[in-house]
């Protein structure tokens, strides 16, 4: 909102002059401090819806959502894709960086090179489209509110895998 309602000017400029006395303004605040109260809790409440309907699953940069939410001390958020190719999967970053999930074991065995999952995570890899790298710090604290948020902005069709990143 543009303005913000002064209810206790209000009160004052409302009051004839002759009823002016200290006890009456008194009086007459102390019945406007739950309106007072109302008309914040409904701009806040106005504020946060607009900006859900503004970042939206189509709209919103998971990432930089995240990032706005939780102030890390480790690091940013990063969003990672799950891609898959051949019999490898990789992930790719936001900047069209490889990185394997899988990696292909030396062994000396009659099956050569069978790639191995390495995060267990990643077993169910049809249904996980893409992972959030979540800060070290905020890990172990936050984790249940960043996969609400990521699961207020995420497309239902789209899983998400949560890994924390190494220090």
């Amino acid at each position: 909102m543009r303005f913000k309602i002064d209810y206790n000017r209000l009160v004052v400029l409302l009051l004839p002059t002759f009823l002016r006395r200290p006890v009456l303004f008194g009086l007459l605040r102390a019945a406007v401090y739950p309106v007072t109260m109302l008309y914040e809790r409904f701009c806040e409440a106005r504020r946060e819806h607009i900006y859900r309907l503004t970042h939206n699953g189509q709209v919103c940069y998971l990432r930089a959502c995240l990032n706005d939410n939780f102030k890390s001390r480790m690091g940013a958020f990063d969003i990672v894709t799950v891609e898959r190719e051949g019999e490898w999967l990789y992930a790719v970053t936001e900047h069209g960086e490889r990185v394997p999930i899988t990696i292909s074991e030396d062994n000396t065995s009659e099956v050569e090179n069978v790639p191995v999952v390495y995060n267990e995570l990643s077993l169910n890899r049809e249904q996980n489209e893409f992972i959030v790298s979540v800060p070290a710090d905020l890990y172990d604290t936050s984790l249940d509110e960043i996969k609400a948020l990521v699961n207020q902005y995420k497309l239902i069709s789209k899983r998400a895998i949560y890994v924390a990143q190494s220090a």
